[in-house]
């Protein structure tokens, strides 16, 4: 079994409520930021967006054979029907949020794929938990073997 992992503890939700406007990603990111939360889930996200863009995974001629599209865009009203991901930081320390998310359009068609930070705005509201995770980093680094950056528990201690 090829893994890694790194164990630590829940210690804090948050819920966060994104106002009209305000992009899903960035509103995640400024309550991260004031709370100092470098490592958590989006353990559940709902809501309506006014527009939206997306990145799904396509066939590439590449190492592992797949990488992501060019962005999706979606003209609202949409209903945000599910997100979750992952907050972890840049090897630099910046904070990134991975976050995957499932929508629906007005003629109610369903869209999923990986949210764009700035480019997802909120239409009437957005509900958010977060679990903060203590004594665990994830920490996105370039991995060789697939060619991209990826989020992964760091080796080392937080």
């Amino acid at each position: 079994m090829r893994i890694t992992f790194s164990e630590g503890h829940l210690s804090k939700v948050v819920m966060i409520r994104v106002l009209p406007g305000s992009d899903i990603i960035k509103g995640i990111e400024d309550v991260c930021k004031r709370l100092d939360v470098k490592t958590g889930a989006i353990t559940c996200c709902i809501g309506s967006l006014q527009k939206a863009s997306l990145l799904i995974a396509v066939p590439l001629e590449n190492k592992i054979g797949a990488g992501y599209s060019n962005p999706m865009d979606f003209d609202g009203p949409l209903e945000f029907l599910a997100g979750q991901g992952t907050i972890g930081q840049e090897e630099e320390g910046d904070l990134f949020i991975h976050m995957h998310g499932v929508l629906s359009d007005k003629g109610g068609n369903v869209h999923g794929g990986h949210l764009i930070k700035g480019k997802n705005p909120v239409l009437a509201t957005c509900e958010i938990m977060i679990s903060h995770v203590e004594d665990v980093r994830m920490i996105r680094t370039y991995d060789p073997e697939i060619e991209m950056k990826v989020l992964a528990p760091s080796e080392n201690e937080p």
